[in-house]
C-alpha cells in the first residue's frame, strides 16, 4: 500500500511539474519580443471605445459615422483609419482584384475620397485630388501616356496630353 502512495504521489508530482513547465514555457513564448501573431484582422480602439485603426485581410466595407456605405468595389487588404465618429478617413491597401495597391484619405465625413494614388500593375499610376464641390484634378498614366485632367464645379473636365494644346 505504502509503495502504490509513493508511486502516485510521484506521479502526480511529475505531472504538476510539467505542467507548470509547460506553462512557463508558453507565457514565456507570448511575451517574447520576437514573437509573431497571425490573425485575419486587428482593430484599435480609442479611450472612448471607437475603432480608429482596423488592420485586416480583407477589412470590412466603407463607413460613415458609423453605418456601412455599401460595398467596396473589390475586395481590399490593408489598413483604415477612422475619425472619431467611426468615419472612415483613410486607407492603405492592396485589391484582391487587379492586384492594385492604393492610398486614400477621406473627408471628416468619410463620403468623398479628397486624395486617392492607385497604382496598377499593367496600367501604371493616377493620383486625384478633390474637393467636397466636386473640383478637382487628376495626374494620370493609366493610358501609357502622361494625362492631367481637371475639372471644375460645373462638371466641365479640361485634358492636358502631349501632342494637344493645352486647356484654357
Amino acid at each position: 500500500m505504502a509503495r502504490a502512495l509513493l508511486f502516485t504521489t510521484l506521479g502526480v508530482s511529475t505531472l504538476a511539474l510539467l505542467t507548470s513547465g509547460w506553462t512557463a514555457w508558453n507565457l514565456h513564448r507570448s511575451q517574447s519580443p520576437e514573437r509573431v501573431v497571425h490573425a485575419r484582422g486587428l482593430v484599435v480602439h480609442d479611450a472612448n471605445g471607437q475603432a480608429r485603426v482596423i488592420v485586416g485581410a480583407p477589412v470590412p466595407d466603407p463607413a460613415s459615422k458609423g453605418r456601412t456605405q455599401g460595398p467596396r468595389a473589390a475586395a481590399l487588404s490593408g489598413v483604415i483609419l477612422l475619425g472619431p465618429d467611426g468615419s472612415e478617413r483613410g486607407a492603405y491597401g492592396t485589391s484582391d482584384r487587379g492586384g492594385e495597391a492604393l492610398l486614400t484619405l477621406d473627408d471628416a465625413s468619410g463620403t468623398t475620397e479628397v486624395f486617392k494614388v492607385v497604382a496598377n500593375p499593367d496600367r501604371g499610376a493616377s493620383l486625384m485630388v478633390r474637393h467636397q464641390n466636386n473640383t478637382g484634378a487628376m495626374l494620370t498614366s493609366w493610358q501609357g501616356k502622361p494625362e492631367l485632367l481637371f475639372l471644375d464645379d460645373s462638371g466641365q473636365t479640361y485634358y492636358v496630353r502631349p501632342g494637344v494644346n493645352a486647356a484654357p
